[in-house]
């Protein structure tokens, strides 16, 4: 598997505007960027480089990748087949969604890198960035201030030998897991640590540690545990956070992204397959003789697109997995059951080929559900009580429609927390969303 997922790349056109854009940013941000002006400056690290990883902390050179638009997204109803009257627009009219921020990609040796992943952790954002196809290239953004409505571009770090799958925060470190070129790896697939300094990324204390199979898909903190998956010859790991020691694994076919299920102590893997995707679930923090100690496997339709991406994230104890061309699937994790879905959006009616829609990412939080399907954009759904309560009854959830960019770029993941929304688009960067309800 040499990309993780051409379904998470770019499309053609969105290559071809990629860098006129941001050419604008950089004229714009130099202006200011939003109405607001700039924030006031803090005391930063100062830029770092090492031959295959340079870090930007300088505030002017980042600044000039972030446009401030302010602007309000407005939610598409869908389609005449899945409409449901005026009960659709009142539920619709209660979100409100605003394009606060818009971060460009970052430029790799000359190449303009696409947004793979988001993740959120209190008020920060984290980015990662690859390469569709060769070289393997890669970045990762730090954004700041989330909760006081004025988030900020903080430090960046790009890689000229790696791809950046996914990311997470974890006290003062990031987790990076990549798929590299480094000639002391025996397989392209390794984790990557890097240290947080207030606003600013720093080389020092920089690590890695290989994994197998040929790139590293997904990673995730649970305490003083780091999880991470690799592959379709790869599986399951677990290290520890302080030494970056590995504390256990457990081989698994095609293991796509790995979540943490905090009421039910357990650990979650979606896995691809054929027919179906599967999802492995695990003991927390249970490591028998290095290995980890598994509890059940449960089948799901979906995630049978080779090499591309299969999120899961865990609310109420059930399992809300992005299954590709089967939309999202809900699984309750005591039984296994499938207790909801919802169907991808229709290729057809979108004039759009069936391989560029397929569901990358679905995120939960409160009763609302956003889905990242591709070059169809991104769609927000609501459910009839909140996703967190702990129940395993049928899940009774309402498409309201696609959130209406001003340009179609490829939506390869969704964070949602907190009422902000981060969605990354691929060679579009990552637009930055605050999400009002009434």
């Amino acid at each position: 598997m040499r990309i993780y997922g051409d379904f998470f790349a770019g499309s053609a056109r969105t290559a071809k505007r990629a860098l006129p854009a941001l050419a604008l940013a950089g004229t714009l941000a130099a202006c200011g960027g939003g109405s607001d002006g700039p924030a006031p400056e803090v005391a930063k690290l100062p830029d770092e480089a090492n031959g295959r990883v340079a870090v930007t902390n300088t505030q002017a050179d980042l600044d000039i990748r972030v446009l401030n638009p302010e602007t309000r997204i407005p939610i598409d109803a869908p389609d005449a087949a899945n409409k449901s009257g005026p009960s659709i627009a009142r539920k619709t009219n209660r979100v409100t969604l605003t394009l606060g921020s818009e971060v460009f990609p970052p430029v790799v040796e000359g190449e303009v890198v696409q947004a793979t992943s988001v993740s959120i952790k209190g008020d920060h954002g984290v980015v990662s960035y690859n390469m569709r196809g060769a070289p393997r290239l890669g970045a990762i953004d730090w954004i700041k201030g989330l909760a006081n409505d004025k988030p900020r571009l903080t430090a960046s770090a790009t890689f000229n030998d790696s791809d950046v799958s996914a990311l997470v925060v974890d006290g003062n470190n990031i987790y990076a897991a990549m798929a590299t070129n480094a000639p002391e790896f025996p397989f392209p697939s390794v984790l990557e640590r890097m240290q947080i300094q207030g606003d600013s990324l720093t080389l020092s204390g920089n690590e890695r540690v290989g994994l197998t199979s040929f790139v590293a898909t997904s990673v995730m903190e649970n305490g003083n545990t780091i999880y991470a998956t690799s592959g379709n010859t790869g599986g399951v790991f677990a290290f520890d956070q302080t030494d970056m020691s590995q504390l256990g694994e457990f081989p698994l076919s095609d293991a796509r992204w790995v979540a943490l299920d905090n009421e039910g102590r357990r650990i979650v893997v979606a896995q691809g397959g054929q027919p179906e995707g599967q999802i492995s679930v695990f003991e927390e923090d249970a490591f028998p003789n290095g290995s980890m100690n598994l509890l059940n496997t449960f089948p799901f339709p979906g995630a049978n697109v080779p090499e591309s991406k299969t999120t899961v994230e865990i609310a109420g104890g059930k399992a809300f997995i992005a299954a590709g061309p089967e939309g999202v699937q809900v699984v309750c994790l005591d039984t296994g059951d499938v207790i909801g879905n919802v169907p991808r959006p229709d290729p057809a009616s979108l004039g759009l080929s069936p391989d560029v829609v397929v569901t990358n990412a679905v995120t939960v939080d409160d009763d609302l559900m956003f889905i990242s399907n591709g070059e169809a954009g991104v769609y927000v759904a609501t459910g009839a009580r909140d996703f967190r309560e702990d129940n395993c009854d049928t899940q009774d959830i309402t498409m309201l429609g696609k959130l209406r960019f001003d340009d179609l770029q490829s939506a390869n993941h969704v964070a949602y927390k907190n009422r902000y929304l981060l969605v990354a688009a691929g060679l579009g960067g990552v637009k930055v969303v605050r999400v009002r309800t009434d």
